[in-house]
């Protein structure tokens, strides 16, 4: 493992492999910047808005950086569903505790990467059609 005796990036806060980290630090902002461009991509600058808003608004408040478990049950879950708390816990569990419990926040990440590629698929998609609409289908004799 690349472990450094002072810790990671400068700071000596984050100890873990510094390739795991880094690894999920890109995916914790693929999970929060890709579902913001298919919002984007399918509403125009209003969806850019209202993603940032929801996660600026909620997301970062119930993240529970310090640990979900100083919230509310239902906030914390709430928290760990959208990206900045998934992120949280998964760099915790990288860096401190050899992975155990990356599961399900790097999966929340991946799901929350892959529905910000389908809103890029639909809103492409459906540009497409506006551009080139299917000719009428010939009547039947």
């Amino acid at each position: 493992m690349s472990r450094s005796p002072t810790g990671q990036y400068g700071l000596g806060s984050l100890n873990g492999d510094y390739w795991l980290t880094a690894l999920g630090l890109s995916l914790g902002m693929a999970a929060l910047s890709v579902p913001f461009l298919g919002l984007e991509s399918l509403l125009g600058f209003a969806g850019l808005g209202a993603g940032a808003a929801t996660m600026m608004l909620i997301g970062n408040p119930l993240s529970g950086m310090t640990g979900p478990y100083w919230l509310p049950a239902g906030w914390a879950t709430l928290g760990q569903l959208l990206p900045p708390g998934a992120s949280s816990s998964l760099v915790r569990a990288i860096s401190f505790f050899d992975g155990t419990g990356a599961g399900r926040p790097a999966l929340t990440l991946a799901a929350w990467t892959l529905a910000g590629l389908l809103l890029i698929l639909f809103a492409d998609r459906r540009a497409a059609r506006r551009t080139h609409p299917q000719a009428p289908a010939p009547a039947a004799a």
